[in-house]
């Protein structure tokens, strides 16, 4: 569910050449051909349910739900909001059995129904709720696997990225999934994905960079 990490510390997301889309047109191609029989697959399944095969819905669940809930669960950084934004992503999938309507990429309509509900959280959130308010145990608290101190430190820094850079980063990081799949689940190219990430891996560094130079400077003039 998440892509392997590097065992230096410092050569995480935040490095400006994780995860560059590959220069082999072989690998290219190849990768290409993965996602877009894993999107026919699960258009079958779909379709599958729309013609009143429950499996084929719980099927789509079980391989879906895990990234998806890890996807709400970082972009809002808390648990309760992120469970129910996956399961009304879900129950907006449902609604559509009634329609009879076909999707091409199913994986593709939930990201956004709950993107789409991520930013309608985070707006009532600013509303009415202080950041001075927000308590630590609000953070994300899922991870793939133990972090380090300056991992830690950049996850508590995605917050400060804007939204789209840090979806992207969120998608690819934590969730696994290539610049090829989030740019057709988003709607975009691969190349204007990997320029958002390549942005928001340049801010946070600076962004942690700062926070480090910061805690020195404490611990120098104690």
């Amino acid at each position: 569910m998440h892509t392997k990490r590097d065992p230096d510390p410092n050569a995480s997301f935040m490095s400006q050449n994780a995860a560059v889309p590959s220069t082999s047109v072989c690998d290219e191609d190849a990768q290409a051909a993965s996602s877009s029989a894993a999107s026919r697959d699960d258009a079958a399944l779909f379709e599958a349910f729309i013609g009143g095969d429950d499996r084929a819905f719980l099927e789509l669940y079980k391989r879906h739900n895990p990234r998806l809930l890890l996807y709400t669960l970082k972009i809002l950084g808390d648990r309760p909001r992120a469970e129910d934004v996956t399961q009304e992503s879900w129950e907006r999938m449902i609604t559509m059995r009634g329609s009879g309507q076909p999707l091409r990429n199913p994986m593709g309509f939930l990201l956004r129904v709950a993107r789409n509900l991520c930013i309608d959280a985070m707006r009532a959130r600013r509303h009415h709720v202080a950041l001075d308010d927000l308590h630590e145990a609000s953070h994300p608290k899922v991870s793939p696997e133990p972090l380090s101190e300056l991992e830690s430190l950049a996850l508590e820094s995605l917050e400060q990225l804007p939204f789209e850079q840090r979806e992207v980063l969120v998608l690819n990081y934590y969730c696994g999934y290539r610049f090829e799949e989030i740019a057709t689940m988003l709607g975009r190219t691969p190349e204007a994905v990997w320029a958002r990430a390549s942005r928001g891996r340049a801010r946070l560094r600076q962004i942690v960079s700062d926070a480090l130079a910061n805690e020195e400077k404490r611990r120098e003039n104690r």
